[in-house]
């Protein structure tokens, strides 16, 4: 007995009292080295392919020079969520932005002066010197009902809602009414969100109501199916002359309606929308075997960016643009340069009476364009048209067995935002939205394999090598 209380004493208390102490000393190191780093709000590292947890260098841009103080109140969450996180990372961006977990129950006067009354709320406020904007949970994401795809619009959302409330004068989109357009309150309902969440403020503009707006930035004008009145006509055209913008999007009309003063519009740009259709042969070309939703050719330019890769666009029931010879276009001081144009396996058909006629347009023809005018020595007017509006609704739409919405195909709606950006000199917030989908994914027998390696090869390595190791050790003592 008192050899073992001996050995205990000399050798096994103290290797055993230094154990404790490197134990102690290395965790106190890593505890430290811990509250250090998190102390210097370092960015996450993002391995994601879609840089799903760090700020895109789009946001980065846009919020740099914000030059007010902007608190980001977080009501129900806790600093391990991704939205705080993101959120976070402002600040390394712009000391002018932080971030704050709020606790309705320590901070009543936050919880009062938002109306926040149950501590359960789940919710965002975005804070600056002159407004704030609140946001719920529900708008960081979107569902894609087209590919089944949740889609994470929390970086979109903050961003734009730091810009929202900074910004002095936000650019003033006007849609014009009166003629039965499509309507911002119905059809583009969905479309009118992205625009304001773009920074952008809409209203609707009745010229025979109300004399053209001084502080128009873009007039858009969505599918009239009635001609505009002369005075109408007369109040565009000197919009047009002073330089003012428009986004014209036009589906066919099945009515056969002539509207002469519409056309006296388009005139001023020399350019026309045809009557008939564009339909697809090559089915990689058309969606799930539907001729009409064409998959068109994308070109580039600056309302394309991360647009014209991939899938692009899908359009349903396409017309086509006809415009000016270039003697007129000169004539008129017009820049024409096509924007989507159809592919060489699609087809233009009015008529759809019989299958097939001898009239219908093999290949190549155009569907969206810029055209630029001159109208003073350093002025110009430009139009952005598409002989497409469907593509933005949000209508449903049933394809095969599926009913899909429009404005959630591909990048459709991508496009017309990147459209307003353009028109409006704000190109710099083109690339801000970042979506992102979350997707069920199966992994092939391979990559299982590797996976179930990892998992469980691993630590039986670990301890495989730990054994031997000791081994070794004991037989040379």
């Amino acid at each position: 007995m008192k050899k073992i209380i001996e050995v205990i004493k000399k050798k096994w208390l103290r290797k055993t009292i230094l154990t404790v102490c490197l134990v102690a000393i290395l965790l106190a190191i890593y505890l430290g080295l811990n509250i250090w780093v998190q102390s210097l709000n370092i960015d996450p590292f993002d391995f994601t392919q879609e840089q799903r947890y760090t700020l895109s260098d789009e946001s980065k841009e846009q919020v740099k020079n914000v030059e007010e103080d902007v608190v980001i109140y977080f009501f129900g969450y806790t600093e391990e969520s991704t939205a705080f996180s993101l959120a976070k990372q402002y600040n390394n961006v712009n000391s002018h932005i932080t971030a704050e977990v709020v606790n309705i129950t320590e901070r009543p006067d936050l919880a009062q002066t938002y109306g926040i009354t149950d501590e359960d709320s789940i919710g965002i406020v975005v804070q600056s010197e002159q407004r704030y904007k609140v946001l719920s949970s529900s708008e960081l994401y979107t569902y894609d009902y087209t590919t089944y795809e949740t889609i994470d619009m929390t970086e979109q959302k903050l961003t734009n809602a730091i810009l929202d409330t900074t910004i002095a004068d936000k650019p003033k989109i006007y849609f014009l009414t009166g003629h039965n357009e499509y309507s911002i309150d119905s059809e583009l309902y969905t479309l009118a969100a992205y625009i304001q969440n773009d920074v952008n403020d809409i209203e609707t503009l009745n010229l025979l109501t109300t004399e053209f707006p001084d502080d128009c930035d873009t007039l858009v004008i969505a599918t009239p199916r009635s001609d505009f009145q002369d005075i109408e006509v007369d109040a565009i055209t000197q919009y047009i002359q002073n330089g003012g913008n428009i986004l014209w999007m036009s589906d066919i009309l099945v009515n056969d309606v002539e509207m002469p003063n519409v056309q006296k519009i388009l005139d001023l740009y020399g350019v026309s929308i045809g009557k008939g259709v564009l339909l697809e042969t090559d089915s990689s070309k058309m969606l799930v075997n539907s001729p009409a939703f064409i998959i068109p050719t994308v070109l580039g330019h600056e309302v394309t960016q991360d647009v014209y890769d991939g899938t692009g666009v899908v359009l349903p029931s396409a017309g086509k643009i006809e415009f000016s010879d270039a003697e007129k276009l000169e004539e008129l001081k017009v820049d024409i340069t096509p924007i989507i144009q159809s592919t060489e396996t699609s087809f233009y058909r009015e008529d759809f009476d019989v299958p097939t006629t001898s009239s219908d347009q093999e290949g190549v023809v155009t569907i969206a364009l810029e055209a630029e005018k001159e109208v003073g020595e350093d002025t110009t007017s430009k139009l952005i048209l598409f002989a497409n509006n469907l593509f933005v609704t949000n209508e449903i739409i049933p394809v095969q067995n599926y009913n899909v919405y429009p404005v959630q195909l591909a990048n459709n709606k991508d496009i017309v935002l990147n459209s307003i950006a353009y028109l409006t000199d704000r190109g710099d917030t083109i690339r801000i939205r970042k979506d992102t989908g979350y997707v069920t994914y199966t992994a092939t027998q391979q990559q299982d394999n590797i996976i179930r390696a990892i998992i469980f090869g691993v630590p039986v390595l670990i301890i495989i090598i730990g054994v031997v190791i000791w081994q070794v050790r004991r037989r040379k003592k």
